[in-house]
């Protein structure tokens, strides 16, 4: 079975995009989960969605950095230090061109 943030469409400009979007939140120590369909969902909706997304790469960020200080710290003298760059600027604009380059394919929207 396919779940809601596995459903993707593809633009008139070819950009594959995900259609279903999710604001968590707490109420008296419950988290609920929001979803709205881009297109369809409240601009508030969309840019909690996406401040939340973006929260949970920064995370994703974090936890890699000190992954790699600690490998480092344990293999001083040992092995080159790891050098990870958390400069995305270029990786993202790298795989948008890509992206443009791929052949349009159809798209099956999940019912």
């Amino acid at each position: 079975m396919i779940g809601l943030r596995d459903e993707y469409k593809t633009d008139s400009q070819g950009r594959r995009y995900r259609v279903n979007h999710a604001v968590c939140v707490t109420k008296s120590g419950v988290q609920y989960t929001f979803w709205g369909v881009m297109g369809f969902a409240s601009h508030e909706h969309m840019e909690k969605a996406f401040a939340q997304r973006r929260e949970q790469i920064i995370g994703d960020n974090l936890q890699l950095k000190s992954d790699v200080d600690v490998y480092n710290d344990l293999n001083r003298g040992k092995r080159p230090a790891i050098q990870i760059v958390m400069d995305y600027t270029e990786d993202v604009a790298e795989r948008q061109e890509l992206q443009k380059m791929k052949p349009k394919r159809a798209e099956v929207d999940v019912a």
